[in-house]
């Protein structure tokens, strides 16, 4: 086990694209970091600076206190699974787990079989041990794949590049659960990639959020998912996702806060100026973010906390429903971080409904907001930290 530090790590390829940015990150011993993010965002090629097979354009690695910089990727002892798994298929399962013990040629033949079958057990693979790789499931080649990975004992590092995106729903979640208990039972410290918001909460220590290369938001579960430090890191957790709206900020003095949607409004109390981050905004435009978890139908259309429009549609997800409400937002980009050009463009409203009443399609109604729990971007998407005012009850 090992702790890993990405000290300002920079990736620049050929034409000055930057695949990492000034990258700053420490991975304690132990810990399962997942690295979340879309496609092209930085993480596998993260991932392969770790492990040296990809060479940084600056900046520093350090493995458990060394500075890897030099280190061939041979000696870092660090264990690598893929996502295709990159078994060698003319080998069987047998031959494929001890392939690693036979070209580090420090174990003897009894020991090395000893020590597959004992790795085989723990991944419920036993059987598979005379099968090639084209006769398994994809879940049992990813069991392969990491136990190929972890057999030549504690690698001080575990890598994993979206080792279950081939796989089907069920698999994941299944595989999902077994990858989380054996690395916690082993106690690997654990770079986990994936693009999968499931994945990431359910099996991180902490996740790292990236967006074009860069750290946009680092944190436990719960608090990159109650807390986000961007709206971007707000839209790409959450699912349904969350609500994001242009809206105009209107402080009167010693009385309340106007958030203005343009057709309707919200309202918060007036605390004292200080203690509100808001307040500085008067008169200016923010993002708020509104997840469909702090809205609940009411048949009280006339509070300060509701919102009311026409139910664009109802969809049944078995256990809930998901209208979209149409009350004339307008949208906002998440991976930009500002409304989006042209007042044509307006975004529904996303409601959980545990079931639809008297909701449907073409009726009106309307949702009370739990306004304390709105979150406020600025219009570069950076959070608006109001924690002093999410402490209070929703007004009335």
């Amino acid at each position: 086990m090992a702790t890993v530090v990405l000290d300002q790590v920079s990736k620049v390829y050929d034409g000055d694209v930057r695949a990492v940015d000034d990258l700053h990150l420490e991975i304690a011993e132990g810990e399962l970091l997942v690295l979340l993010g879309p496609s092209g965002c930085g993480k596998t090629t993260t991932l392969r600076i770790i492990a040296g097979l990809e060479e940084m354009s600056s900046g520093k690695l350090w493995l458990d206190g060394e500075l890897a910089n030099e280190i061939p990727p041979h000696q870092r002892n660090v264990a690598m699974v893929f996502q295709n798994g990159a078994l060698y298929p003319h080998l069987s399962v047998r031959e494929n787990l001890a392939f690693p013990l036979k070209v580090a040629g420090t174990v003897d033949k009894p020991s090395l079989y000893e020590r597959v079958t004992e790795i085989a057990r723990a991944l419920g693979i036993e059987k598979t041990l005379d099968r090639r790789p084209s006769m398994l499931s994809g879940g049992e080649r990813q069991r392969v794949a990491m136990g190929r990975a972890l057999i030549r004992g504690d690698p001080r590092v575990l890598l994993m590049d979206e080792p279950l995106a081939s796989l089907d729903a069920s698999l994941r979640g299944d595989l999902r659960a077994e990858i989380g208990s054996l690395v916690r039972s082993l106690g690997l410290t654990t770079v986990y990639v994936t693009h999968d918001q499931v994945e990431a909460l359910t099996l991180a220590d902490r996740i790292a959020v990236l967006r074009d290369g860069k750290l946009e938001d680092v944190g436990s579960p719960v608090k990159i998912y109650e807390d986000p430090a961007t709206a971007f890191v707000a839209a790409f957790l959450g699912s349904p996702p969350i609500n994001l709206a242009s809206a105009t900020i209107w402080v009167e003095i010693g009385e309340r806060i106007v958030i203005d949607f343009g057709n309707q409004n919200l309202y918060l109390p007036w605390p004292d100026p200080r203690s509100d981050s808001l307040t500085p905004y008067h008169g200016q435009t923010v993002i708020a973010g509104i997840r469909p978890d702090v809205l609940r139908p009411t048949a009280d259309p006339s509070s300060g906390s509701v919102l009311h429009g026409r139910v664009h549609s109802l969809e049944y997800h078995g256990h809930e429903w998901l209208a979209q409400l149409e009350m004339g937002l307008h949208v906002v980009d998440a991976s930009v971080g500002i409304t989006r050009q042209g007042g044509h463009r307006r975004a529904p409203l996303l409601v959980r409904l545990g079931a639809p009443g008297g909701w449907a399609t073409g009726r009106e109604a309307a949702v009370a907001v739990d306004v304390p729990r709105v979150f406020f971007f600025d219009t570069n998407g950076r959070r608006i930290d109001r924690s002093p005012m999410r402490q209070m009850a929703t007004p009335h």
